[in-house]
């Protein structure tokens, strides 16, 4: 079912849906077209099926027919009209962010696996900033970056020494954001909501 808005007011771009329900219902309110029935079809896991079922739900609430939805070359999404979209999905959530200007988004269900890797995508002057090293903590760090590299929309970045964590706020739900790649730098606004043992971030390119 769609969650909109419930849990941060001021995040009027983030769309979310919580998938309580089966296969067959998520497809019964859809009219797909051709290319999203063969995309459906080579999804092979039910949850996965169930997940894009579940945006494609999110983009007929806001109006947008199927075909709508395109990918660049690096197959970045975004919409025929020419808005940016950002899209992404874990176990019973899935969600979309749309927006005139850059944005990113992600959800991840916390688990503690997460620690095993953050080496990889935590620098020790962020580990300063957190503070507490915890599994909250942490997968924060990695919602945040993942939606900045959504939004920034090249490849090639490495999230430890390209995607910069400058700033947070006490509660640690409002972060700013460095990225670069080059001579292309780009400085993010990041919300971020806590909920049902979940994490969002959403990236809104600083104007």
């Amino acid at each position: 079912m769609p969650l909109f808005n419930k849990f941060n007011p001021r995040l009027s771009d983030l769309h979310l849906w919580e998938i309580t329900e089966s296969e067959e219902e998520l497809v019964s309110s859809l009219n797909l077209s051709a290319s999203s029935n063969s995309r459906l079809n080579k999804l092979k896991s039910i949850i996965q099926r169930k997940q894009f079922l579940g945006i494609q739900n999110l983009l007929k609430l806001l109006n947008f027919e199927t075909d709508d939805l395109l990918y660049d070359s690096y197959g970045k999404p975004k919409l025929l009209n020419g808005q940016c979209i950002s899209i992404s999905h874990s176990f019973d959530y899935c969600g979309i962010a749309v927006s005139e200007f850059k944005i990113g988004m992600d959800i991840e269900k916390l688990r503690p696996k997460i620690l095993n890797i953050s080496k990889k995508f935590v620098s020790n002057s962020e580990l300063k900033l957190i503070k507490e090293y915890s599994v909250r903590n942490i997968t924060k760090v990695w919602t945040i970056k993942e939606a900045v590299f959504k939004a920034f929309g090249y490849p090639g970045i490495d999230f430890k020494k390209n995607i910069i964590i400058e700033t947070l706020n006490k509660e640690f739900d409002k972060v700013r954001v460095k990225v670069f790649k080059n001579e292309i730098i780009e400085h993010y606004n990041i919300e971020i909501i806590d909920f049902s043992q979940y994490i969002c971030s959403v990236a809104k390119l600083e104007k």
